[in-house]
């Protein structure tokens, strides 16, 4: 195939998203597979990303292994990390061109179209970045469930859980959301056969949709966490300093999030432009900055 072709990648906590761009900036084909959080699980992350590679290359009818051509661009969590960066790039040396950032940044780009703004994006986990009108950018938050991540999914969903045990072992009284989780992960049973054993982020944030419907049935318990995490995530409005910046939200709990967001901030959420698989386009084709973060 003529020209150069762009393999953009959006590599996250719970799935990888990939999209095949030409030089013009069309879409060729979409694919998606597994996590692939470079933090978390870096094998389970380069499989991922290779699988969608395969399915991009097999719907246009490209030889998967002539990749001379191909300008691999990735945002992926955790790919801020040096050393997760270099076993990456080693990883993927085939690849004609490389452009690498997180996760965030790439969706950052692609909410803005590569101009200076504020995104907060949360799904699995948090981050929050600035983009400023030198290039240069700032995160926040994104340090990972144990720690960080606060106001995400697996933020909500941990809450959830210690909820449900605390009523189980009659520290809290029951309510409607240590009900729905009690049923979600097979009463009493299931926890004795081990529902609790191996938790991983992508398990913790799948109890999240539970906080959220609870929350619109008015379980205090539930909105009670719900609040919680919007709170947090106006306080990484607050730190990105975007006053004067458009502001976006992105990730799978974007949705749920947005109006409570606007209202407790007092600020109006735009509408992306575009994704994070069009940011890392851009980034490739260099109509935006590569990603300069300055952290604390």
């Amino acid at each position: 195939m003529a020209g150069r072709l762009y393999f953009c990648v959006d590599a996250g906590a719970t799935r990888c998203r990939g999209r095949l761009y030409d030089e013009a900036a069309t879409v060729l084909a979409n694919a998606e597979g597994g996590p692939a959080n470079f933090s978390y699980d870096r094998p389970q992350a380069m499989l991922s990303i290779t699988k969608v590679w395969e399915q991009l290359s097999a719907a246009i009818g490209h030889d998967p292994d002539d990749m001379a051509g191909i300008t691999l661009a990735v945002g992926g969590a955790g790919l801020y990390v040096r050393k997760q960066r270099d076993a990456f790039v080693e990883h993927c040396r085939r690849f004609g061109e490389m452009a690498i950032m997180s996760d965030g940044y790439a969706a950052l780009i692609g909410a803005g179209d590569g101009k200076p703004s504020a995104l907060v994006s949360v799904g699995t986990g948090v981050a929050g970045h600035r983009l400023f009108a030198d290039g240069s950018s700032i995160q926040r938050d994104a340090w990972g469930w144990i720690v960080g991540d606060r106001g995400g999914g697996c933020w909500l969903g941990t809450r959830a859980l210690r909820h449900m045990v605390e009523t189980l072992d009659g520290i809290a009284p029951p309510s409607a959301l240590s009900a729905a989780m009690m049923e979600s992960v097979g009463g009493v049973p299931g926890l004795l056969e081990g529902a609790l054993s191996n938790l991983n982020a992508q398990r913790l944030a799948a109890f999240a949709p539970l906080v959220l419907a609870q929350a619109a049935a008015n379980c205090p318990v539930a909105s009670g966490i719900l609040s919680g995490a919007v709170d947090y995530l106006v306080r990484l409005v607050d730190v990105l300093e975007a006053q004067d910046a458009p502001l976006y939200l992105t990730g799978g709990l974007a949705a749920a999030m947005k109006p409570m967001l606007g209202k407790r901030t007092g600020r109006r959420i735009e509408d992306a432009s575009g994704d994070a698989l069009y940011g890392c386009l851009l980034v490739a084709q260099g109509k935006a900055p590569g990603e300069r973060t300055v952290f604390g």
